[in-house]
This record gives structure tokens, C-alpha cells and sequence, in this order.
């Protein structure tokens, strides 16, 4: 099952900031998640933890683990020259196979598989994912990122029989670790702590 270090849960301020990529480098987990937004149409991409408050993307991504992947959660609308300028940032960092880019929503995933068909994708929401069980083509994303608390053993299963990996998204005190695991997820979104 892979790791993947869940913004949300980092000790205060570390969370998608270079201080809480770092936790995550330490912790030697095999991604890390950081939401991504737009500054301006311009100004680059920052990564945000809080109100008002950001980190520049690229000083994220320099604290990377050498083997660590990259949860690209992408905020927002973009279009094609946002999606291909933030490639560029990107990519000189961290290799193509080790980035997943997610979103809440398709268009934004479309646009990026027309930009980079060999891009790993993935779709957050239960509803899309149960979509996905019943529609005769396959969406462009293969990944499917479902809160652990509606998340059932039969959907993982289902999903997984279609060609799809399912991560188990906000893996905190509700369940453990190890019942996450017992799903059959590919992977979970588990929070980190300076101090554990």
C-alpha cells in the first residue's frame, strides 16, 4: 500500500509548505500531497496552507526525497496554458512517472491527458468514481481518491477490477492504518506529525 503524506494532518504550518515536505522526505513516505493554485495568469503556481498564506511551488518541490512522488491537487480551474505552464515547473523537479496530478474535477483532467497523455491522473469524489464502475470506456484517470469514510471494501474491489487504483483519501483517527489497509486500497492519505 503506498503512503502518501496527507497535507492536512502535518503539525500547523507545515502543512504544503517546504517545513512539512521535508516531515514527509524524513518520514520517507512515497508521496507527498501538496495543493496546488495559481498566484495570477503569470505569476506561477503556490502551494497554499491557510488563508492568504503560500508557499512558491518550486521551493516545495526542492525539498523532495530523491524517490518520493509527488500528489499534484490541483485547485481551481485551469486551462490548457496554466496545465502546460505548470509542466514546467514541475517536471524539471520530479519525473513524470512520479507525479499523480488529482482534481475534483474532469475538465481539468481531460485537458492535462490531451497536454500529456502518459501523465498519471487522478479523480477525487465517491460519485465519479462509481461512474467510472459502470460507463463502458474508461475515464482518462486511473486513479480514484475516496474519503475512507464511504469507502467500502466492494468499491474498492469493483474499481480495481476495472483497471483503476483506489486510494483511501483523510486516513486519520476514524479508522487506522491497518482497517484502511484491510480494504484492499492501493494506497492512503495518512497524516504526519513533527513530534510522532
Amino acid at each position: 500500500m503506498k503512503i502518501i503524506a496527507h497535507r492536512g494532518g502535518m503539525s500547523r504550518g507545515m502543512q504544503n509548505a517546504p517545513e512539512g515536505v521535508r516531515l514527509a522526505a524524513r518520514y520517507r513516505v512515497d508521496f507527498v500531497e501538496l495543493d496546488v493554485v495559481k498566484k495570477s495568469p503569470t505569476d506561477g503556481f503556490c502551494c497554499v496552507h491557510g488563508w492568504g498564506r503560500g508557499s512558491d511551488l518550486e521551493s516545495c518541490l526542492a525539498e523532495m526525497g530523491e524517490e518520493m512522488g509527488l500528489m499534484a491537487h490541483l485547485k481551481g480551474s485551469y486551462e490548457r496554458e496554466d496545465l502546460e505552464r505548470l509542466l514546467k515547473v514541475i517536471l524539471p523537479q520530479v519525473p513524470l512517472e512520479r507525479v499523480i496530478f488529482a482534481s475534483h474535477g474532469d475538465a481539468v483532467l481531460r485537458r492535462l491527458h490531451e497536454i500529456s497523455p502518459n501523465a498519471q491522473l487522478a479523480r477525487f469524489g465517491l460519485m465519479s468514481a462509481i461512474s467510472a464502475m459502470w460507463e463502458p470506456k474508461l475515464k482518462p484517470w486511473q486513479y480514484c481518491l475516496i474519503h475512507h469514510s464511504v469507502l467500502l471494501n466492494c468499491h474498492v474491489k469493483a474499481l480495481q477490477r476495472r483497471g483503476y487504483s483506489v486510494m483511501a483519501s483523510c486516513v486519520w483517527e476514524f479508522r487506522s492504518r491497518d482497517s484502511v489497509k484491510r480494504l484492499g486500497v492501493d494506497g492512503a492519505f495518512v497524516n504526519l506529525y513533527a513530534d510522532s
